[in-house]
């Protein structure tokens, strides 16, 4: 008798947990939707690296000098060693580049750049995926969080993939 009601219980708690697991994070729950708005400019970050890079190799005019080149390397060679990106040091980095790196000219085509991925990225069926639930659960929880160095997402494909374009360029 005893073993059944063990069976039971464990039966019920194993139909039950992934409801309350789901219900913790849930994307309306406040802690969620706060750390999202807190992170968006560390994902804006990692997704600026992508438009330079789309800009460099789509728009020659507009192609990036070995000065600035080596300043993004820089930065870009922190952002790979560190686990933890906080949402003031990436602002910090963002302003950086877009006030002291970048020309206008530059500035003004990845802004251009950053509207049509927006764009496109509210048009598709995927929108709002981007901010990856589990990174953002180990943000409120303290942990790793650096999404721009995640290979399986987009933005760290475009990061890595512009971090290795800028290297080989600066050894030439």
């Amino acid at each position: 008798m005893k073993m059944k009601k063990a069976v039971f219980a464990a039966v019920i708690l194993l139909l039950v947990l992934p409801f309350t697991a789901v219900a913790q994070t849930s994307p309306d729950d406040p802690a969620i939707m706060e750390a999202k708005k807190e992170t968006a400019v560390v994902f804006d970050l990692g997704r600026f690296f992508g438009y330079l890079n789309t800009m460099e190799k789509e728009t020659p005019e507009l192609a990036l000098s070995i000065s600035q080149l080596e300043q993004i390397y820089e930065i870009m060679a922190e952002l790979n060693r560190i686990d933890r990106v906080e949402p003031d040091y990436a602002e910090k980095l963002l302003v950086g580049l877009e006030d002291d790196v970048l020309t206008p000219d530059q500035l003004m085509q990845v802004d251009q750049l950053a509207i049509a991925k927006a764009e496109a990225r509210t048009t598709s069926a995927s929108a709002g995926t981007g901010t990856g639930g589990g990174q953002i659960t180990s943000y409120i929880a303290g942990g790793p969080f650096n999404p721009i160095k995640n290979p399986a997402k987009t933005i760290g494909k475009d990061f890595a993939e512009f971090f290795e374009y800028i290297a080989k360029k600066l050894r030439n």
